[in-house]
């Protein structure tokens, strides 16, 4: 198999599918896990938190590679699929390895914001990352000035799963610079449902709307689009 580079690929409207879903999974994670810690600790507490476990480089990120060939095959599935969610109609499952969309990180100008930042694996059940997230957006807020240049590396592992259109993301373990939180902290935050607050988003709410179930098994996601009846 040749391993020449992808080539480059205008974005695709139809695209806000995965940047609607499965990158705002990431991005309430980030969130869920920002919002758990300023309610228990409050902002001050948070920023000498937050700055204790940041570094001031980012981590550098294991890279996929994947033939063009293959990688445009791949877009042609996702387009395929996509085309059909937004029209209701039927369509097989779309099924997603950890490198697929490693791949699409890598090369989707609808995943540019998390190149560089987040590297995927599926693990039975569990999708695990790791994450290298700045913390400019959060140096925005009173009192966390410090945090600006910083970046929280380290990797977690989390379950997904949609069912009768409601979305739900819990964290399973977390590790940042070697270290996991206490088992306090992290029974509290397996309780959390990192995504439900997504559906206030609308474009959120319409692209789950057309998804009957998204599910994490044996290594892969398996997504399955909603027909009209």
């Amino acid at each position: 198999m040749s391993n020449e580079p992808v080539p480059a690929q205008k974005p695709k409207g139809k695209g806000c599918f995965f940047y609607g879903c499965l990158t705002l999974v990431i991005l309430a994670l980030v969130l869920g896990i920002g919002g758990f810690l300023a309610v228990r600790y409050g902002l001050g507490k948070l920023a000498a938190l937050v700055e204790k476990y940041t570094e001031p480089t980012p981590m550098t990120m294991a890279t996929v590679q994947m033939p063009a060939a293959e990688y445009q095959q791949l877009d042609k599935r996702i387009t395929t699929f996509t085309d059909a969610l937004n029209a209701q109609k039927a369509t097989p499952d779309l099924v997603l390895s950890g490198d697929e969309i490693n791949a699409l990180i890598a090369n989707n100008p609808a995943w540019k914001e998390l190149k560089g930042k987040m590297h995927v694996a599926i693990e039975g059940d569990q999708i695990k990352s790791q994450v290298s997230i700045p913390m400019d957006e959060f140096a925005k807020l009173p009192g966390m000035s410090r945090l600006k240049g910083r970046y929280l590396n380290g990797t977690a592992a989390l379950k997904a799963s949609l069912s009768n259109g409601a979305l739900f993301v819990t964290m399973q373990s977390l590790q940042v610079k070697g270290e996991s939180p206490p088992e306090e902290f992290m029974s509290s935050l397996r309780a959390q449902n990192l995504a439900q607050n997504m559906h206030q988003d609308p474009k959120s709410a319409e692209v789950l709307r057309k998804i009957e179930s998204i599910e994490v098994k044996d290594g892969k996601i398996t997504i399955k689009a909603k027909a009209k009846e």
